[in-house]
């Protein structure tokens, strides 16, 4: 065996190496955070949301709150610059806006479109990420804070909408501080999250879709 055929082999048994323990790191950090995500029953936090239109060349700012209480109930209410509330209950998503002034339900069993969207955000809000394995390349893109990018696989339904998903979290791990998801439209969203809090009682108004005049 030559001298050339020796580095070769030593190479590729280098790269080989490098690939599993880069597999493996991407699992524990998702394990670990798994870990200490679950121990969250409840979460209320403000949110500050920032959306790039591509086509207008323009930003626009939501401002609002956050409610999930585990297993099935998520609350998404937007107080500027527009009021809108969307609470979500097994499968049926009821939602209300200012324009219209009247409560709509939708079942997300007879719209496809609706479950994608709301299935994508209840996947990056709690905090399951090890089945997501299977539907994007997942990236450590840093560890103090985790910051990790999830490019969708092809074939998936996320791969014809999002080019990639890029999510920071707090430093002690136990929830996300923001969520970048760029989109293959050139759109672009920035979430971000300030005075979280978890596992504290939630108000039953949160849970409440009604007129607001």
């Amino acid at each position: 065996m030559n001298k050339i055929t020796i580095i070769l082999i030593a190479l590729c048994m280098s790269l080989v190496s490098l690939n599993a323990y880069t597999e493996q790191s991407v699992e524990d950090v998702l394990s670990r955070l798994e870990v200490k995500m679950s121990e969250i029953k409840t979460l209320q936090t403000d949110f500050v949301q920032e959306k790039k239109l591509a086509i207008f060349d323009r930003e626009i700012i939501l401002k609002g709150k956050i409610f999930l209480k585990k297993p099935d109930l998520f609350a998404w209410h937007t107080e500027e610059p527009t009021r809108y509330s969307m609470v979500i209950r097994d499968d049926i998503i009821s939602q209300w806006d200012e324009d219209i002034d009247q409560v709509q339900k939708v079942s997300m069993k007879d719209n496809p479109a609706f479950q994608t969207v709301v299935g994508q955000m209840r996947k990056w809000l709690s905090g399951i990420y090890m089945p997501l394995l299977e539907e994007y390349n997942i990236t450590v893109l840093g560890q103090n804070p985790v910051s990790l990018k999830f490019t969708p696989r092809e074939n998936t339904m996320a791969y014809n909408i999002i080019n990639y998903v890029r999510i920071v979290f707090r430093e002690d791990e136990r929830y996300i501080h923001e969520i970048y998801i760029n989109e293959k439209t050139g759109d672009s969203t920035l979430l971000r999250f300030n005075d979280t809090m978890l596992n504290t009682p939630i108000d039953d108004a949160a849970w409440e879709v009604k007129p607001r005049g």
